[in-house]
């Protein structure tokens, strides 16, 4: 069964909202907010319409389509990206096109492990690796909750709060 990834910046939109957003600006450093804030621009004909429709009948047919940026240096050519914040970017983009929030994180957490074959990790389980964020208020019906993050954990460790 064949897979998509969805990334709305290669047709040249910049992500000013997300850095604007005081619960992303806090999280970046001036390198990462002038990428974040960049277009990609090579596709700058596209609409972001024609993309939430394509991705809305990709499921509808049965695609796996996967949530997950690639981009892990602040360079502005990569624009409209941001290590870490562009993944809450893309799970507006997934609610946009029609998914409600719960399958929006499946899409990010489950189906993306499944994909790559990672079994110990995409579910919430016993003896699973802990990849865990805890946010304030409930992303299954706010996607937008994503943001309201109070800690994270990595493979069982606190890493990091509020």
């Amino acid at each position: 069964m064949p897979c998509v990834v969805l990334n709305a910046s290669m047709i040249g939109i910049a992500a000013d909202r997300l850095a604007e957003d005081p619960r992303v600006a806090a999280r970046l450093d001036p390198a990462w907010d002038t990428t974040l804030r960049s277009s990609f621009g090579h596709y700058p004909q596209g609409d972001i319409d024609d993309v939430l429709a394509s991705v809305a009948a990709l499921r509808d047919a049965g695609v796996d389509l996967l949530v997950g940026t690639d981009v892990s240096i602040p360079e502005p050519f990569m624009g409209g990206l941001a290590h870490g914040a562009s993944v809450h970017h893309e799970l507006q983009y997934f609610v946009q096109a029609g998914f409600t929030p719960s399958e929006a994180l499946t899409a990010a957490t489950a189906t993306t492990a499944r994909r790559f074959g990672l079994d110990d990790r995409g579910r919430v389980a016993v003896g699973l690796r802990a990849d865990l964020l805890l946010v304030d208020g409930d992303p299954t019906t706010d996607i937008d909750d994503t943001l309201n993050t109070l800690a994270v954990w990595r493979n069982g460790t606190y890493l990091a709060g509020k």
